[in-house]
């Protein structure tokens, strides 16, 4: 009884066998409706920072000549003297704007540093010292060093790098904005408008690397080889598939031109996919969208387009007027409210010297020169005086061409004008003729 009770226990103990499952082709896999194909692709790149944003030429150069630009204009400061905005060139604050703001920058770099923060990061601030009701100096302070309340409409400085820890009121602190969503009070980044560009920008650009990597030239994928397939063996499980693909794309990558697959392995090579030549092709598309963002033109990047003369030099009206003039309207204005007193306002001016931007050819300098010599705009030693040439006799006269005249004046109706001295008409001397050869002339 009780050997049969022992035989009855070990057979309910016996734990049910399970069928071996069956091993699948690839095709087989993905085919099957109860397996799921992993992705093995790597993970879409997001730009969210200017560090990522930085790597991307298009962005690089606009940000480049975006800033280049305005900081290559002399910013001054004009005092008004005899009814005319002249340059103050006593002024110690015109020193600071155009030459050297501190002991630690150029005019030049505090300026193109600041379009950089303002439009990478939505905001740059600088901080002006004053002493004796006068500024000494100006600080481009430190990137995220500023906390601006603007409810309380205050700000709260921690540069550890300028040395600089100071609560400020709005008054006494330069703020540059870039686009902003909340009325103006505090600027965004354009990289915050423009990820999604910039984002599949930078895959094109790390598909572009991945594909001329060593090894990279060929792409596909090792299956299991059901006709070579040998008797009482089973096939390859995923696991020992992807050991070999991990090989034989390291081998590949590492330079190596000849490797080997087990024989019943097969490489299936495919062919760049459409998704791929699309993405390519994006990249020509993506460098027009940054220029849109950032408001550049395509000739400025370098996009290749190509145009006669004419309208190259249309486009460098079109961004002075479209894009840099506001920049400079915002940066003198913030200057001019921040530094100048209200008491002495009509008295001064704070302006970029646009002469320097228009930079041409040397026959449309030399006939913009004679225009304005002939129309009276400038003096001949004025204009050498930009040359840095010394001035000339005579040349403190202004001229203008006489060329002109009013339609009803009596020259266009050519009637004969008289001069007079006196009321009394100048009668015309009769002209003397020169003797002839062996005459004298009467005494």
């Amino acid at each position: 009884m009780n050997n049969s009770l022992k035989f009855w226990k070990r057979k309910t103990d016996t734990a049910p066998v399970e069928e071996p499952v069956k091993e699948r082709g690839y095709f087989e896999s993905v085919a099957s409706p109860d397996v799921t194909v992993r992705n093995i692709a790597a993970k879409a790149q997001t730009v969210e920072g200017p560090e990522m944003a930085m790597k991307l030429a298009t962005v690089y150069r606009c940000v480049s000549i975006l800033s280049g630009s305005i900081a290559s204009l002399p910013l001054q400061v004009k005092r008004k003297k005899n009814g005319v905005f002249m340059v103050d060139e006593a002024s110690e604050l015109n020193y600071l704007l155009s030459v050297a703001p501190n002991s630690r920058q150029t005019a030049y770099e505090m300026i193109r540093n600041a379009i950089i923060q303002t439009v990478n990061l939505g905001n740059a601030y600088i901080y002006p010292d004053w002493s004796e009701g006068e500024p000494k100096s100006l600080t481009l302070l430190s990137p995220g060093s500023v906390t601006y309340d603007k409810f309380l409409n205050f700000y709260i400085v921690n540069d550890p790098i300028n040395g600089i820890y100071k609560s400020l009121e709005c008054d006494e602190i330069i703020h540059l904005r870039n686009i902003s969503l909340d009325g103006g009070y505090t600027g965004e980044s354009t990289i915050r408008y423009a990820s999604r560009i910039m984002s599949v920008a930078y895959s094109a650009d790390e598909k572009s690397l991945d594909m001329f990597q060593p090894g990279s030239t060929y792409s596909g994928f090792i299956s299991g080889n059901d006709d070579e397939q040998t008797t009482g063996y089973e096939q390859y499980n995923e696991t020992q598939l992807k050991d070999v693909s991990d090989r034989f794309r390291k081998e590949l990558r590492s330079g190596e031109r000849i490797t080997y697959l087990p024989g019943q392995l097969r490489f299936n090579q495919l062919s760049m996919s459409p998704a791929d030549i699309q993405l390519l092709e994006k990249q020509k598309f993506s460098v027009l969208d940054l220029c849109r963002f950032y408001g550049v033109h395509p000739d400025k990047a370098f996009a290749g387009q190509s145009q006669n003369y004419k309208a190259s030099e249309m486009s460098q009206v079109q961004y002075m007027t479209d894009t840099i003039q506001p920049y400079l309207r915002q940066i003198a204005n913030e200057f001019f409210v921040k530094l100048i007193p209200r008491s002495v306002a009509a008295k001064y001016r704070i302006e970029f010297d646009l002469e320097a931007f228009y930079q041409t050819d040397l026959e449309t300098m030399a006939l913009n020169m004679e225009k304005c010599i002939q129309y009276g705009i400038y003096t001949v030693n004025e204009y050498r005086q930009k040359k840095g040439m010394p001035p000339v006799d005579g040349g403190d006269v202004a001229m203008i061409s006489c060329n002109v005249a009013p339609i009803n004046s009596p020259k266009i109706n050519g009637e004969v004008l008289n001069n007079s001295n006196n009321g009394d008409k100048n009668e015309e001397k009769p002209q003397e003729v020169p003797p002839k050869n062996k005459e004298t002339s009467a005494v």
